[in-house]
């Protein structure tokens, strides 16, 4: 099993590392780990060594599939800074070609696999959970939407296995494997497999404590198949319990006001709360090895949330003391 750090290919991530990949590599060396997966969106420094590169991170867009499934739905005078970073482009056409570059970028970088998030989420139902579509309807959406990607490549199958990550909104939660067949099912290539996050399936249960997160998590793994157990070849390492925050500040109407901001003002609102809500703490009980041990991965990437390089340090040291423990 490779172990992995979280980077982004954003500017202000690389200032931790006085702006040199080389700086990077010192730091994943000295964490005992292989390499980075690396979130790559509209900024991206093409100077990172390949080698370094275990997988990539694509971008996440909260509302793309709305722009695939009701493309009519969308404003006509929409700002085009929500058309590029919340639909992920104009057009459906414009999606796909977008998806597709981003896809092939992954390729050229070497990166054994590209994460790609199966969900929908309207803004106003961040708050709400009064969701646009069904758990269902994103599925079936979004295979024909990877389905049509796809056909543009060799055989139709993508140059870089798509690893499919679970989220806690409508949509790839891992927590039904009736779901899960449902999405597979309909998918017409085989270049992919799962990437289970830990703390995402957390925000998906209700979790309050660590310990009652990783019992839910290992009550999950033992409803899924053989078969998608063994589709589960990445785990996104780390734990929320925010289970309370959830009760307090959710499943009610959004702040007064809150549709009529733009979208950046909308964003700068929700982020803080969204960093509440999916903390990307470290494990600290022992027996969150047991997740590691029934799901077996090639690869864990210790995913946290740090404001300097010495607080992300000091995350992935106590995870790795406590997987050693």
């Amino acid at each position: 099993m490779k172990e992995v750090l979280n980077i982004s290919g954003y500017s202000v991530d690389l200032k931790r590392y006085n702006n040199s990949w080389e700086e990077v590599r010192k730091f994943v060396n000295t964490m005992g780990c292989s390499g980075v997966e690396l979130l790559i969106g509209g900024e991206h420094d093409n100077t990172i060594p390949l080698d370094l590169i275990s997988s990539i991170h694509l971008p996440d867009w909260l509302g793309w599939l709305r722009l695939w499934r009701e493309p009519e739905s969308i404003p006509a005078d929409c700002e085009p800074f929500k058309l590029a970073y919340y639909f992920g482009a104009a057009t459906p056409e414009d999606l796909i070609r977008t998806f597709i570059d981003n896809l092939e970028k992954a390729a050229g970088l070497g990166a054994t696999y590209a994460v790609f998030h199966v969900t929908h989420i309207e803004l106003d139902a961040f708050f709400t959970r009064d969701h646009r579509y069904t758990t269902r309807e994103v599925l079936f959406s979004a295979a024909s939407f990877l389905n049509t990607a796809c056909k543009n490549f060799p055989k139709g199958e993508p140059p870089v296995t798509i690893g499919f990550e679970n989220l806690w909104w409508p949509g790839l939660t891992l927590l039904s494997q009736d779901e899960i067949d449902y999405f597979t099912n309909h998918l017409e290539f085989d270049n992919w497999f799962f990437v289970l996050d830990t703390g995402h399936m957390m925000n998906a249960m209700d979790t309050r404590t660590e310990e009652d997160g990783i019992r839910k998590i290992l009550s999950v793994m033992d409803t899924l198949s053989s078969a998608t157990l063994e589709r589960i070849r990445a785990v996104h390492f780390h734990c929320s319990m925010s289970g309370k925050y959830q009760e307090e500040n959710f499943f009610c109407d959004p702040p007064s006001g809150f549709s009529s901001l733009m979208y950046g003002e909308q964003i700068s609102l929700l982020m803080p709360m969204v960093a509440k809500l999916d903390q990307h703490r470290p494990f600290t009980n022992p027996e969150c090895k047991m997740i590691l041990q029934k799901v077996n991965p090639d690869y864990l990437v210790h995913e946290f949330i740090s404001r300097t390089k010495e607080e992300f340090e000091e995350k992935i040291r106590t995870q790795k003391n406590c997987l050693k423990n």
